[in-house]
């Protein structure tokens, strides 16, 4: 087993990052998270900490440091053979479960921006202190962009949010924490055979856990004084082309809280359940007057941008899998995490089977980690 994926997804976060679900969530097969406040949410660090705890805790013989090269089949083609750093291994089975967060993606438009304007990925941006002083240009209006964002701006930088496709969800709502309700709607069951693939695919769920965990609502942070622009299509001598499309990706995210807010309350209506009612705030659908009129385009020079952070996501590293086991678009070809070469098989991508696969959420990848074993013993 090829296996990293929790602790890299979490421990190459900036210094303010926190789980995004309460501690209540965060466990692994026998073994819990201990904490005063099951409420609050976990710095970066301690989940990392629960992680290395619980390869200790399960004597797991971990052989960490270990880069794999590459993963092909032997002469003979009955065993499969790995080169590492630290000498050949050879398996019948091998579970590759490097997770979904690899290699950091950076549009291609990023060799157009101009050489005095620093560039750093969100997985490599640690504290605003990083950035030089002036404003900064966030990409990416992820739950990773939007606290990005929040970080700079609470720290005395002009920020400017480039907002994309994404979607809303309250932190806290009738009562329990959106992860409660979440479950009890059973999101997190959802099988990958039930939802199309567009869906699969869709908008990011805006979601932090830091200062105590609150609502991502990007109309608010407008109000904060973060400068929100259309998604971005392009750099060209220096300026931004951004897309006419802010309000319309505004519009999209509160349609989606307001869709997760009614599905709580039919549950709640539906189970006879005793939730307090939730208090509206008053939703202002004007963004600031600086950016009520559409921005086709923003010159990086005058707006006194001096740092980019791109929250643009990740994709796979599977460069060193020698084995056809992939679709044209580079994404593993497996059902349920089985591929078509006896022996191989993939663990904790995004929607492996359920939409939980992915995540370190109240031991979610012990249904597909337990298949896979069963699927093991029963070929050996």
């Amino acid at each position: 087993m090829n296996d990293g994926a929790a602790n890299a997804g979490i421990s190459e976060r900036w210094d303010s990052f926190c789980f995004q679900f309460p501690n209540w969530t965060i466990e692994l097969p026998g073994y819990k998270y201990q904490c005063d406040d099951p409420e609050a949410f976990a710095p970066g660090r301690e989940v990392v900490r629960f992680i290395e705890d619980y390869a200790a805790y399960i004597k797991a013989p971990t052989r960490c440091g270990v880069e794999v090269a590459s993963l092909e089949r032997t002469e003979d083609s009955s065993r499969y053979l790995l080169t590492t750093n630290n000498g050949a291994i050879e398996a019948a089975n091998v579970v590759i479960a490097t997770g979904p967060y690899q290699l950091p993606v950076i549009p291609a438009m990023s060799a157009h921006v101009p050489n005095n304007i620093l560039q750093v990925h969100s997985n490599a941006y640690r504290n605003p202190a990083q950035l030089p002083p002036g404003a900064v240009l966030v990409v990416g209006s992820g739950a990773s962009g939007c606290q990005i964002a929040d970080d700079l701006q609470q720290s005395g930088h002009r920020v400017y949010l480039s907002v994309g496709r994404h979607s809303r969800t309250p932190r806290r709502y009738r009562g329990q924490d959106f992860a409660y309700w979440g479950a009890a709607l059973k999101r997190p069951e959802q099988i990958v055979d039930t939802v199309p693939i567009n869906l699969r695919k869709g908008a990011e769920v805006l979601l932090t856990g830091a200062n105590g965990g609150y609502d991502v609502d990007l109309r608010s942070m407008a109000a904060r004084g973060i400068v929100l622009l259309g998604h971005l299509q392009g750099i060209q001598d220096g300026a931004l082309i951004l897309a006419d499309d802010l309000e319309q990706n505004l519009a999209k995210g509160d349609e989606s809280l307001e869709n997760f807010k009614k599905a709580v309350d039919d549950y709640v209506t539906n189970n006879g359940l005793e939730a307090p009612e939730e208090r509206e705030p008053e939703v202002n659908s004007n963004i600031t007057k600086e950016i009520s009129i559409p921005v086709s385009h923003l010159n990086l020079k005058d707006a006194g941008v001096s740092g980019i952070v791109w929250a643009t996501g990740f994709r796979y590293d599977f460069d060193w899998v020698k084995l056809p086991i992939f679709d044209d678009g580079g994404e593993p070809v497996h059902r349920r995490g089985v591929t078509q070469f006896p022996g191989i098989y993939f663990l904790g991508l995004r929607w492996l089977y359920k939409r939980k696969s992915a995540f370190l959420l109240r031991a979610s990848g012990a249904e597909d980690a337990t298949y896979l074993a069963e699927q093991i013993i029963a070929r050996n």
